[in-house]
Parts: structure tokens; C-alpha cells; sequence
């Protein structure tokens, strides 16, 4: 078995992911590691909404440095392909300077595209998503939906009439062509993955997460979340 070059930690929101992190590269310090935590959040890479999304914060990135959080300004058209070469750059490059990078996932998607090669699809034609973006804030999400369920009714039938953001992605990929029926056995779960990786899926009873949950939602009122929604 090939020696662990990567280790990365999933779970639901609050968990814990973060002081997890923090704790493991401690350990790994202990051992004469250097760990660098590769952040794999699709909302955590834009700047300003720190509190919202639950980036690490300066105290926390003071103990373990954080790549790939708060680099992009609020309204920057990002990909799940785009964030891949990224982390894909950023792993690499830690690996060869002798580091351990921590990959901490908070969305599935974000996670295989950071650990495996995906066949992700292209961003969509300039112009396409301002248009359908258009068209959700004139008729609604449920509206849009209906569109799509016109369109693809298979598709529709996948997303709830209020998910926004899948509406309007799915909208784009019809338009470019390229909206295709998901494949039972999906890429996106295979165990495959570019590097030699310890995968870690961080699990809490069932109360005990609704409990920090609540707490880490009354922290981020607290903390200004409703003040970063108005700023973006």
C-alpha cells in the first residue's frame, strides 16, 4: 500500500472539521510535519463572508495556515474545474516542499474535485449565467423551475423549486448543451483518488450536532453574519 500523502476530513456542518484539523497538525508537529490545512468549501473562497460560512478565523488560521479561503471578491464566477486546478496546484506544491496537506471538505463535490481527477464540465459561455441570474431575480426560483421542468423534466424532478443555484446551473448546461442524465455509478464517489489519501469522515450524535449547530448559528449573528449578507 502506498504511503499517505494526504489526509482529508469530511462530516456535516459542525462537526467539528476545523479543530480537528488544528488538533491533527499539532500531532503532526509533534512529529516534525508540517501540516497546511487545504480548504475544499465551494461559499469559504470568497472574501467577506468569513462569519457566514464558517472560515477558519485569524485565531484559528494562527495555529494551522488555510489555503484556499477568502481569496475571491463576493460576486467572482467560480467553478467547481477552476477550484480543482487550484487545489490540485496547491497539493502538489506542498507535497514537493515536503509539507502535509489536511484537505477539509464541507462540499462533496468540492472534495473529489480536490483529491481525483473529474471530468468536470466547462464553465458555462460568457453572458448565459448574467442572463438566467437575470431571469431568477425578475420570476423567482419556482418560475425558473417551471422552465426547466419544461425543458428537462427529468432534471427538474432531481431539484427542489427552490434551490436556486442548481436551477440556474442546470438552466446553463441545457443552453450549452451539455445537461446529460446522471450516470447510476457517479465519478464523483469513486475511491480513486490523484495522491495516496487518508480519507476521515468526522461523525457526532445526532443531538449533540443539532446542539453545536445552534450554538455556531447564535455565534455567527452574534459574530455579524446578517451585517457580511448586506455588505455582499
Amino acid at each position: 500500500m502506498p504511503r499517505t500523502e494526504v489526509i482529508a476530513l469530511f462530516g456535516p456542518t459542525g462537526v467539528g472539521k476545523t479543530d480537528v484539523a488544528i488538533e491533527l497538525a499539532r500531532l503532526l508537529r509533534g512529529i516534525g510535519e508540517r501540516a497546511v490545512a487545504v480548504s475544499a468549501d465551494a461559499l469559504q473562497v470568497y472574501q467577506g463572508l468569513e462569519t457566514l460560512t464558517g472560515a477558519a478565523g485569524p485565531e484559528e488560521r494562527a495555529q494551522l495556515e488555510h489555503r484556499l479561503i477568502s481569496f475571491l471578491p463576493v460576486d467572482a464566477s467560480f467553478s467547481a474545474g477552476q477550484y480543482a486546478e487550484l487545489a490540485h496546484a496547491e497539493i502538489d506544491a506542498l507535497l514537493a516542499a515536503g509539507a502535509r496537506p489536511i484537505v477539509v471538505g464541507g462540499t462533496g463535490l468540492y472534495l473529489r474535485a480536490a483529491l481525483a481527477e473529474l471530468r468536470l464540465r466547462p464553465p458555462p459561455p460568457e453572458g448565459v449565467r448574467e442572463r438566467w441570474l437575470g431571469e431568477l431575480e425578475r420570476r423567482g426560483p419556482v418560475a425558473l423551475h417551471g422552465v426547466l421542468r419544461e425543458r428537462a423534466a427529468w432534471a427538474a424532478e432531481e431539484i427542489e423549486p427552490g434551490d436556486r443555484q442548481r436551477i440556474v446551473r442546470a438552466l446553463e448546461l441545457l443552453d450549452a448543451g451539455e445537461l446529460e442524465r446522471r450516470a447510476e455509478d457517479s465519478e464523483l464517489w469513486t475511491d480513486s483518488t490523484r495522491r495516496p489519501t487518508l480519507l476521515v469522515g468526522l461523525v457526532l450524535d445526532r443531538r449533540q450536532l443539532y446542539e453545536r449547530i445552534d450554538a455556531r448559528v447564535d455565534a455567527m449573528l452574534a459574530a455579524g453574519a446578517q451585517d457580511e449578507v448586506r455588505r455582499a
